[in-house]
């Protein structure tokens, strides 16, 4: 390959790479800073629920549970967070941690936001929701068949949701068993599976165990009873049960006794008895969590009928939770749910895709029809703009291609077409803000122009750059910034609209009738991110704003390695 066919491939490598280590740094920090915030809960954060509260109990490794204490040491009530089962739930531009209040029965009596990253201005309107809140009250910790009906808060939707899902999946998440406090063993699980060599935790199910062979090919599952069982008694207490699935784990191929409460030797009766033990082989977990013992023809252990029966009714319900339908991923491909708005959204990215690679851009009607559809639809009914405060929650928590498949796909296209062709689409050919702003120049701007001089226009255009490193470092820093303020696009969504991004957008749009296109001009941090990654051709080469990005990158991650090693020394 000549060089003169290698630089421009270098430089094209080159700026995608920074890019690439500064969301890696945005997220490393982040994660760092989440270990940092994830402690107990200050009694101050539960006062106005238990007015005398004076001090809260250690948190449960386990449970993360915490209990409220009086001045006697009595429980006034217990609280929860739902981070880290949160943390993958992605709002409108990241996770939202909140804390469950309940009382001493474990029974919600209120909800409270403790740390939010997505977007404030829709994290305010929630807030303002009260019903939103009072939604949750009444259900109970760790009750798996809670009925969560919250209907999400216009103009934040996407936050909304992610909260109540987060919510939702604290409450019925097993804790750690009282009664029965020993987990599964290897020891246990070697003589029952033949070739088991280790124990995996199967992430989306919690409470299963995936046993591995030697080479670790999944050749089985493991699960229990306990905690789902530890309230079913039989003749005189509860039995924890080991439940052998196959390697789909859909199927029982076994149950045996782990620890029981029971009589001993009713509970011997029970463990002799292989014809009750192998009742439930080949049954899927579906159809053992609805069985109906009489029509199944399945009978008690002569001796000791309650204890067995205890046995199968803790078998039926630990069923009934693992075949529960589980929550959706939200972060692969194959959870993306497409809802009515997403397609009207994919026929708007296809219109200004066909407008930024065919020639028709050249006919008038369409290019007044795009306009209207980005204005009205893209813009002032579904608000999906690309903003810094978007995409830095992105580089922290990942994208949300469940709940928001359509942003992803739109940020996709901003961010590669112009790296491999050398156009711009989503400033040319999508921007809501930036095509209202060519219409109202064109249908409403005056006649007096605004001429700004050379020199002057050289340092307006260095606002946009500038924004772009303060939106860097601010997000390495993690000052608590409303980086959507910079920026007018939460404008258009005027119920979550913030004074700071409706005073950027009121300016910007007065402006531009009298300067053609002045916010995108002079103010558009999200602009120059597109800007920087465009390949301009053959006379574009190694500049200034590649080397500002440079160094940009050295800050970042000096910045990073000073907060995770010097700042805990120091502390």
């Amino acid at each position: 390959m000549s060089s003169s066919r290698l630089t421009p491939l270098l430089i094209r490598l080159y700026r995608v790479g920074v890019l690439a280590i500064i969301v890696w740094l945005l997220h490393n920090q982040h994660q760092w800073m989440k270990a940092q915030r994830e402690a107990t809960v200050p009694v101050s954060k539960v006062k106005d629920f238990f007015p005398g509260a004076v001090s809260m109990g250690p948190r449960d490794p386990e449970t993360g549970v915490q209990q409220v204490l009086s001045e006697s040491g009595s429980v006034l009530g217990m609280v929860t967070q739902t981070a880290p089962l949160s943390d993958k739930i992605l709002g409108y531009a990241g996770p939202t941690n909140s804390l469950i209040v309940c009382d001493a029965q474990k029974k919600v009596i209120g909800l409270r936001i403790l740390h939010s990253d997505d977007t404030p201005d829709h994290l305010a309107e929630i807030i303002r929701h009260r019903p939103f809140f009072e939604a949750f009250k009444g259900l109970k910790l760790g009750d798996h068949d809670a009925q969560l009906k919250v209907d999400a808060v216009s103009g934040a939707t996407l936050t909304s949701t992610a909260i109540a899902d987060g919510v939702r999946r604290r409450l019925g998440q097993e804790g750690k068993s009282l009664r029965f406090p020993q987990e599964i063993t290897l020891e246990e699980v070697k003589p029952l599976i033949e070739g088991a060599a280790s124990l995996r935790p199967l992430a989306e199910r919690a409470g299963i165990l995936e046993v591995l062979d030697e080479k670790g090919t999944r050749i089985a599952h493991v699960t229990r009873t306990s905690p789902s069982a530890d309230t079913i008694i039989g003749y005189k207490g509860p039995t924890d049960t080991l439940v052998m699935l196959d390697a789909a784990g859909e199927k029982v191929t076994g149950i045996r006794l782990r620890k029981s409460f029971d009589t001993k030797d009713y509970v011997g009766y029970v463990t002799d008895d292989s014809y009750f033990l192998n009742l439930f082989n080949g049954k899927t977990l579906d159809e053992l969590g609805k069985i109906d013992f009489a029509q199944s023809h399945i009978e008690g252990v002569s001796g000791a009928t309650e204890t067995s029966w205890s046995v199968a009714e803790g078998l039926k319900k630990r069923a009934a939770v693992l075949s529960a339908p589980r929550p959706q991923a939200t972060d692969a491909f194959s959870s993306i749910s497409m809802k009515a708005a997403d397609w009207g959204l994919l026929a708007v990215l296809v219109l200004s895709a066909i407008l930024t690679f065919s020639p028709w851009r050249g006919k008038k009607w369409l290019r007044w029809l795009h306009h209207a559809v980005l204005i009205g639809y893209a813009g002032a009914f579904s608000g999906a703009m690309l903003s810094q405060g978007l995409l830095v929650g992105w580089a922290r928590h990942g994208a949300p291609w469940q709940t928001a498949p359509m942003l992803v796909l739109l940020a996709a296209l901003a961010l590669s077409i112009p790296v491999f062709f050398r156009r711009q689409f989503y400033c040319h050919h999508y921007c809501p803000h930036g095509t209202l702003q060519m219409v109202l120049a064109n249908r409403l701007g005056t006649k007096v122009r605004f001429h700004i001089p050379p020199n002057v226009g050289r340092w307006l255009e260095r606002i946009p750059w500038t924004l772009l490193v303060a939106v860097v470092i601010i997000s390495m820093l993690g000052l608590n910034v409303n980086l959507n303020a910079l920026e007018p696009f939460d404008a258009w969504l005027i119920r979550v609209a913030g004074w700071g991004t409706l005073t950027v957008a009121i300016v910007g749009l007065v402006a531009s009738l009298f300067i053609p296109m002045a916010y995108c001009k002079y103010g558009c941090p999200t602009g120059a991110l597109f800007k920087f990654l465009r390949y301009a051709g053959h006379g574009d080469g190694f500049g200034k704003r590649d080397i500002a990005a440079l160094v940009l990158v050295a800050l970042a991650a000096v910045l990073l390695w000073q907060r995770a090693h010097i700042l805990p020394f120091l502390q």
